[in-house]
């Protein structure tokens, strides 16, 4: 039986090829928030909830007081006893502790492995961990998967205070801040995503101190410069370390090596504060290695990636699993005040119906939070289509349990309509590196196909993965490096020239703005030591960095003159001349595993660089190299040069959510044209990704003969670091263009 949507069947059809056994449903929101460990103030104590094997034997719940210090670090050090009852053998009664500092809790077990120990005596802060006799009488004792406050990977978890921070904003929170960004906009107060720009950063990172309360000065800088209107933090999932975030095996507890949850919560509050929208980027794709209890605690995983578990989204005890990651969605969304939310490569989770779960529920529950995927599979249509069918939140999430359901059964099943708000454009991402970079036909050929479909998804160039995944170098050396083609002068196997290339190009793009060892001779004893077989001068080199700058301008330009949602990551609108690395250290449980001896060395001699914290973190600080000599202004011209572009878009809804009425390509020369209309405003926008200049006509691509034009945006202009030649100053029609259009230039024409 193949099912192609669930939109296609009505729920009490498919409930009758149950034989007629009614699904309960589960999801209101008392339930979403029973999991793991909840403080009850009003009677001082804490009930506990479980989702574990449905064929344990027993659950038992151990409870230690806060001032206990004495074997806590690890929740496998202290030892417990497990008691059947006597003369079964197979009823196990009592957990016994090594001594007076804690007590155990049977936990009653209300069926499909559902474990519950209410109005136990135990206050926030204080510590506990769950013992599980399994089917095979195996004793694990594993830490909560809904651990709201987990100090340690391997250690006990904390019951949550869910009082530990009042919020300032508001105005903000109750949607009366016009600049707040919401999914679907009812009037004019608030605005949709097609006004959103976002700076993606990294909490280690972004300052030198990598805690969520120096990010408050970060967020000054973002917020001063004028070029977003919003933040996307990179996980926080606790790790062993402080890190990229993709590894988190604690999807509901902060990393606390970056601050506690009230200073997360005081860094999301200060940013809505600065009129910076927050989206917090999840991964519900698979559980990091370092610290991963789960398979242990109950039928969450089902396989393992080179990364990590999957979880088990559409396998035995499923429901359960997949409303653990709802959850852990609602948990980000309620906790902490949080805009949006971005969720890291979806594909991954081999479950389109998990992805739809997360989509109605926070929608139902969190309406104005919109959500964004990293998909991949080239912008698979379904995706963001929504469901507009007028079926009950209860029937939609009665329908993806039934077809789950029917999955594990052998059918096959795919929704129609997942319904993310937007998406990471990788389609875009990979045709504009190509024109920025390659000057091909094909090239062009594929930014149109990518502009024309890419006004609801997040356009950009580099993220995180562009720049962290591919030897750590920033857009512009990465840029530099392509244009001086250092690969193919450097002697050495191909397998070591591309991170080679990368470090060459990120030397010398340091040295040349900062001024330092930036003569002749340095420059010439640079590529030397890398062994390139031909040595440019410092004149060819500087021409190669002033032409990196202008195609990161004119991409830049190119991305936010195309509709719809935009991003740059940390630093990039003011040409950051810091690596990012990938960055991580293990834990020494995890290192002692025999299986990942080695893993440390494995992974930097993929990367080409020591990966640990210690020196990738360190190399990947944001501004801590500051530029001088003959580009001491660079920073400011390329501050300037966003700033006046956002404003422009700001200020003109056709470049904010317009219609590309059309798009034309001159391949002699290397030049691209969309235009943009709404409301009576009309835009034309000429990029040249072409290495020289030229003056052009463009009559014959279809320059239009419906009145007169003016230039109002230049990335040629000498503000921005460009030489200056303009079209300013004369109306510019079908008849006189004669545009002047510098090498690797964005021009903007607006109808009078």
């Amino acid at each position: 039986m193949r099912i192609t949507s669930i939109e296609n069947y009505n729920v009490k059809k498919v409930n009758n090829m149950r034989s007629g056994k009614q699904p309960s449903f589960g999801r209101i929101w008392e339930k979403h928030i029973q999991w793991g460990s909840n403080f009850d103030k009003s009677k001082g104590t804490t009930n506990f909830q479980l989702f574990s094997f449905p064929d344990a034997l027993a659950v038992f719940v151990e409870v230690a007081a806060n001032k206990t210090k004495a074997g806590l670090k690890n929740i496998k050090e202290r030892l417990v006893g497990v008691l059947a009852l006597a003369g079964t053998g197979l009823a196990y009664d009592k957990a016994i502790p090594i001594d007076d500092n804690s007590k155990a809790y049977k936990m009653e077990h209300k069926g499909d492995g559902i474990y519950v120990a209410n109005d136990i005596d135990a206050k926030p802060d204080d510590k506990y961990r769950y013992i599980i006799v399994d089917g095979a009488r195996n004793v694990n004792i594993v830490k909560d998967p809904y651990a709201k406050k987990q100090e340690n990977i391997h250690g006990w978890s904390s019951i949550y205070d869910p009082d530990n921070y009042k919020w300032k904003n508001t105005k903000w929170l109750d949607g009366k801040d016009p600049r707040r960004i919401i999914r679907n906009p009812k009037d004019e107060t608030l605005h949709g995503l097609a006004k959103l720009r976002i700076e993606e950063i990294n909490i280690p990172t972004v300052t030198k101190e990598g805690t969520f309360i120096s990010a408050k000065s970060a967020i000054d800088k973002i917020a001063q410069q004028g070029i977003v209107n919003a933040i996307e933090i990179m996980p926080v999932e606790n790790t062993y370390s402080k890190q990229w975030g993709y590894d988190g095996v604690d999807k509901f507890a902060i990393n606390e090596r970056m601050g506690t949850h009230a200073e997360l919560k005081e860094l999301i509050d200060y940013a809505h504060g600065k009129g910076l929208n927050v989206i917090m980027d999840m991964v519900p794709n698979h559980m990091g290695q370092d610290g991963d209890y789960l398979s242990q605690t109950g039928q969450y995983e089902y396989d393992s990636t080179e990364w990590g578990a999957k979880l088990n989204y559409e396998h035995d005890g499923n429901k359960y699993v997949r409303d653990f990651m709802v959850n852990a969605a609602l948990w980000w969304a309620n906790e902490f005040k949080v805009d949006g939310l971005r969720l890291d490569m979806t594909k991954h989770t081999a479950s389109d119906y998990l992805l739809k779960q997360i989509v109605d529920e926070v929608n139902e529950h969190n309406p104005n939070v919109f959500l964004i995927a990293e998909d991949g599979r080239d912008n698979k249509l379904s995706l963001t289509r929504y469901d507009d069918t007028q079926n009950t939140h209860e029937e939609k999430i009665n329908n993806i349990d039934l077809f789950v359901d029917l999955i594990g059964k052998g059918a096959k099943s795919t929704p129609h309509a997942i319904g993310f708000d937007s998406e990471w454009d990788f389609p875009f991402v990979h045709a504009l590196w190509d024109a920025v970079t390659h000057n091909s036909r094909t090239s062009l050929t594929a930014l149109d196909d990518a502009m024309i479909n890419s006004n609801h998804r997040v356009k950009y160039i580099m993220s995180h993965d562009e720049i962290g995944n591919k030897d750590g170098t920033r857009l512009i050396p990465k840029i530099m490096a392509q244009y001086m083609d250092y690969f193919s002068n450097l002697n050495d196997s191909n397998e070591n020239k591309g991170q080679k290339a990368a470090r060459l190009s990120q030397d010398i793009f340091v040295a040349l703005l900062t001024g330092k060892n930036s003569t002749d001779e340095d420059l010439k004893k640079l590529q030397q030591d890398y062994g390139m077989r031909y040595i440019f001068d410092r004149t060819a080199l500087v021409n190669g960095l002033k032409a990196a700058l202008a195609k990161s301008r004119l991409a830049y330009g190119t991305i936010m003159t195309v509709p719809g949602p935009k991003m740059i990551f940390q630093g990039e609108g003011s040409v950051d001349m810091s690596y990012f690395k990938f960055f991580r250290d293990f834990s020494p449980e995890f290192h002692n595993y025999p299986p990942n001896k080695g893993i440390h060395e494995k992974i930097s001699a993929e990367k080409g660089y020591d990966i640990s914290n210690e020196y990738a973190m360190k190399d990947s600080i944001v501004g801590q190299i500051k530029p001088g000599g003959e580009f001491a202004n660079v920073q400011e011209q390329m501050i300037a040069y966003n700033k006046d572009l956002s404003k422009l878009i700001d200020s003109n809804e056709a470049l904010q959510s317009g219609i590309i009425k059309s798009v034309y390509r001159d391949h002699e020369n290397m030049v691209h044209i969309h235009s943009l209309e709404k409301d009576g405003e009309k835009f034309l926008i000429f990029k040249n990704y072409a290495d020289n200049f030229h003056n052009g006509t463009y009559s014959s691509l279809g320059f239009p003969h419906d009145g007169k034009y003016i230039e109002v945006f230049n990335s040629d202009d000498v503000i921005y670091g460009g030489s200056g030649r303009l079209n300013k100053g004369r109306e510019i029609t079908a008849d006189n263009q004669n545009l002047k259009l510098a090498a690797n230039t964005m021009v903007i024409l607006k109808k009078l």
